[in-house]
């Protein structure tokens, strides 16, 4: 008898030992959707911990880190599992860097276990599947002809319009005063969502209307930036524009939208990549945002706009 009660609470005090570990035991995990992205593409890196104790702090790291940039924190969502809590959060991540980068593991206070580092390749832009790709051709050689006939006859042209524009001026005698537009009557963000508000709403259906879209687009917001910030945007190659624009005190989501839109832009002017109509118009409203949190930065701005005196 005395052996059979030892054989129960031996027997007990295992159960409760195997559910004790069971209960406290936590989970540490992270994964993303994809390991292989263009630059600018986002990626969704997701943080789980499981079986863990309820108020336990979460995971924290910057913004920018190992050649990766926080575009997006969702919230930690909660769901209890018995006397436990499982952990949940959705982190969007890009890189504008080619090349193989580790997403480094991340520590939590408490745990033993980090989460496991994540390789990532980030390719640049892809353009040998483009169904409406085409290759650059070699320059080729004109052989210049001199034709003296020709020549005398643009002479003649020449000479006798001269001669015209001469007597025009001498007999009218006229001053031309040329009427120059109102300075200040609009600011650099007014003017450039006017330009951007005529783009709106076009039907684009030839190669060439999707180039001369684009390039208004890109032509409208180096000129704003240009104008806004006196930045040397008119000048810059577009990697070297984005890299200006990098410091700016603006959320992460909106200048990674505004990169794409655009490498989008460079995709269509020098490879002709014919893009989807929906993303013509995604493409306005992206600058729009851009531009309109770019004018209410709190740092000083330098424009050129001066109002008109009342």
């Amino acid at each position: 008898m005395n052996k059979q009660k030892l054989y129960t609470v031996f027997f007990i005090v295992v159960m409760l030992s195997s559910v004790s570990s069971h209960l406290f035991s936590q989970t540490v995990k992270a994964g993303v959707d994809r390991n292989k992205i263009f630059i600018g593409e986002q990626v969704r890196l997701k943080l789980a911990i499981e079986g863990g104790r309820a108020g336990m702090k979460w995971f924290s790291f910057p913004d920018s880190l190992n050649h990766f940039e926080i575009v997006k924190r969702g919230k930690v969502d909660t769901v209890l599992n018995g006397s436990s809590t499982n952990y949940y959060q959705v982190i969007t991540i890009t890189s504008f860097d080619s090349g193989r980068w580790e997403f480094p593991s991340l520590f939590l206070p408490g745990l033993s276990q980090p989460t496991p580092p994540i390789a990532i390749d980030v390719l640049p832009v892809d353009v040998s599947k483009m169904e409406d790709y085409n290759d650059i051709k070699d320059i080729e050689e004109v052989t210049q002809q001199n034709d003296p006939l020709l020549i005398g006859l643009i002479a003649a042209i020449t000479l006798l319009s001269l001669l015209m524009l001469y007597w025009l001026f001498a007999k009218k005698r006229k001053v031309i005063v040329e009427r120059r537009p109102a300075k200040g009557s609009l600011s650099p963000l007014d003017r450039a969502l006017a330009e951007l508000n005529k783009l709106k709403g076009q039907n684009l259906q030839t190669p060439a209307e999707v180039k001369k879209y684009y390039s208004a687009l890109t032509d409208i917001s180096r000129t704003f930036f240009n104008q806004q910030l006196q930045q040397q945007s008119l000048q810059q190659t577009t990697d070297e524009w984005m890299m200006t624009l990098h410091p700016l005190s603006v959320d992460n989501e909106t200048k990674t939208s505004f990169f794409q839109v655009l490498r989008l832009a460079d995709t269509v002017k020098f490879a002709k990549f014919l893009p989807h109509s929906r993303d013509n118009e995604t493409s306005v409203e992206v600058i729009k945002n851009m531009l309109q949190k770019v004018s209410l930065l709190h740092s000083p701005i330098h424009s050129n706009y001066q109002p008109n005196p009342a």
